[in-house]
């Protein structure tokens, strides 16, 4: 179950690939521990900012996560960080490219 009613221009900040299924609730028919699980997942993220969204989404595409980060030294991290910085600008490019098509003179 994905995450998808939300706004173009919210989807684009949110972590992408977001699911319900990520959790490990396999069916709609899962037990209601599994359910607390997954409400605690999505009220967790509902609780970021959409900084952190993005943040979050750019290390789910270079695989990692923040403890993942935590255990790694000054220098790998440092790579880490610079294919962020990379994955971030062709992020916000994108988004630029968007935009720019989306512009309407309404001054007639």
């Amino acid at each position: 179950m994905a995450i998808s009613s939300i706004g173009a221009r919210d989807s684009q900040i949110m972590s992408p690939g977001f699911s319900a299924s990520a959790s490990g609730a396999k069916t709609a028919g899962a037990s209601a521990s599994g359910s607390k699980g997954l409400n605690a997942e999505l009220e967790d993220y509902l609780k970021m900012s959409p900084a952190q969204r993005f943040r979050e989404g750019l290390l789910k595409k270079l695989g990692l996560s923040e403890d993942d980060l935590a255990k790694m030294g000054p220098e790998q991290r440092k790579k880490v960080d610079e294919q962020m910085g990379d994955l971030a600008r062709q992020e916000m490019q994108k988004i630029s490219d968007k935009a720019k098509g989306n512009m309407v003179d309404t001054s007639a």
